[in-house]
């Protein structure tokens, strides 16, 4: 149920800002009230919804260029600590896997490709690190269908692609430095474009992504 719920928030088939009843969410999953109200619950924690109070009703939660700004700050701090510690640890199986990530990548391709891939370069980290990024990027991913996932620009997806094709040369030459960078840019770039698009200015992000490239110098110079 609360899988089934999630990836219905997650994909927006339950649009952001749109309210529900309790009753015509459970009629709708075939569910009783008690597991509904459980998963609603953990939703909630999670920040998918917001209790809606008295009437018994449920508030998806809404998509804001704020919180935007936070998540993909969150991110890119994440997710370069975790590239710097997966580098010395991948192996030429997590490069054929990668490598067929790519391959099976959309668009006309596998749509989960892509979260593969990130989940390589992550693999290194301690599994709390990894579930919080995996969270992170289930969050990111319905900001990307609610804004962006309309008809794929073949141009930009290349560009896209190429950033993943530098990005795994550089962990195959052990090139943390480079691998992090590649990355926090990588992620970055994503969130800027919208923000962009919104005409929102970032706050957070950009600081978050100097400090992300600075860490790591003293450790390993």
């Amino acid at each position: 149920m609360h899988h089934t719920l999630r990836r219905l928030i997650l994909e927006c088939e339950l649009p952001p800002g749109a309210e529900i009843s309790q009753l015509e969410l459970s009629r709708k999953l075939s569910v009783s009230r008690t597991p509904l109200r459980e998963a609603l619950r953990l939703l909630e924690s999670e920040g998918l919804v917001e209790d809606s109070g008295p009437h018994r009703s449920v508030r998806i939660s809404s998509l804001s260029m704020n919180d935007l700004d936070d998540l993909y700050s969150l991110r890119v701090m994440g997710e370069g600590l975790a590239i710097w510690l997966t580098v010395p640890m991948l192996r030429a199986t997590d490069f054929e896997q990668m490598e067929w990530e790519l391959e099976h990548a959309a668009p006309g391709g596998d749509t989960e490709a892509h979260r593969r891939f990130h989940s390589i370069l992550r693999a290194g980290a301690g599994p709390r690190l990894r579930d919080h990024l995996e969270r992170l990027f289930d969050h990111a991913e319905r900001y990307h269908r609610a804004y962006m996932f309309q008809e794929q620009d073949s141009d930009k997806f290349e560009a896209k692609l190429e950033e993943h094709r530098n990005l795994m040369d550089a962990c195959r030459t052990r090139d943390r430095h480079r691998a992090r960078d590649l990355l926090v840019d990588h992620i970055a770039g994503t969130a800027i474009a919208l923000m962009t698009a919104e005409r929102h200015a970032p706050f957070s992000l950009p600081i978050a992504v100097a400090m992300a490239k600075a860490g790591g110098t003293a450790i390993d110079p």
